[in-house]
């Protein structure tokens, strides 16, 4: 059974928060708005993930890209990009590191969009995946 989530009200925070806030962009509130409310899913993750920076070539329909990724699980990442895409859209990976001689493949499809980037999702999860994690 899941612990009720305890309450702050920690007039400091409350503070500290706003003034925060009021200091940023409206891109940066959104960016924010957007993190906040899908901390709720971030919490109950299958997979280990990790933060990171490493460049991926990505093809979504017909097109391209080179962008990096920012976090990575087995399965799936979260990918920095400027680019828009859809909820739905399908995309090929092709990412390496370091400590992994050859590069990675794996085909996902994009389940979130936000002004920062999208979220991938793998499909299959890739367990290989899970050792180059634990490296990072």
């Amino acid at each position: 059974m899941k612990q009720p989530v305890q309450q702050s009200d920690d007039p400091a925070v409350r503070a500290r928060l706003a003034e925060l806030i009021s200091n940023m962009s409206d891109v940066q509130r959104q960016d924010l708005l957007s993190i906040l409310e899908d901390w709720p899913r971030r919490l109950q993750r299958k997979h280990l993930r990790k933060d990171c920076h490493m460049a991926v070539d990505y093809t979504a329909g017909d097109r391209t890209f080179k962008d990096f990724i920012r976090n990575l699980s087995a399965g799936g990442a979260f990918i920095e990009t400027r680019t828009p895409f859809s909820i739905g859209q399908e995309m090929t990976l092709t990412f390496s590191h370091a400590n992994n001689s050859k590069p990675i493949k794996i085909t996902g499809e994009i389940v979130w969009t936000g002004t920062l980037g999208v979220g991938v999702k793998f499909k299959p999860p890739n367990q290989d995946l899970e050792l180059l994690i634990r490296s990072l």
